[in-house]
């Protein structure tokens, strides 16, 4: 299954646009919609600076992936808004807590 705008409206919504990194409340160097790390593997460094269409395309890459990793988890069948849901969720939390969960 693949991820709608609607999951993407929603993550959007919830973690924000920053330009500009800055550390989350963890202290993780975060940019854009909550990427940490960009699509090449390098980290998000602090004064790291993106577009907004940057923004866009790092936080589709990522949803996708997440994506494509809780399709193999999910083991009962899901429409497209509890697939958006859920993978709003493994977005937030990470893939391996998503697994480890009773959600």
């Amino acid at each position: 299954m693949q991820i709608s705008q609607n999951c993407l409206d929603l993550i959007k919504k919830w973690e924000g646009l920053f330009l500009n990194a800055y550390l989350d409340p963890v202290g993780i160097p975060t940019i854009g919609y909550g990427t940490t790390r960009y699509p090449d593997g390098q980290v998000v460094q602090l004064g790291d600076r993106i577009s907004e269409r940057n923004a866009e395309a790092y936080l589709r890459y990522e949803c996708s992936r997440v994506a494509r990793e809780i399709s193999g988890l999910i083991r009962v069948p899901v429409n497209q808004n509890q697939f958006d849901a859920l993978v709003s969720f493994a977005y937030n939390v990470g893939t391996g807590a998503f697994q480890g969960s009773t959600l």
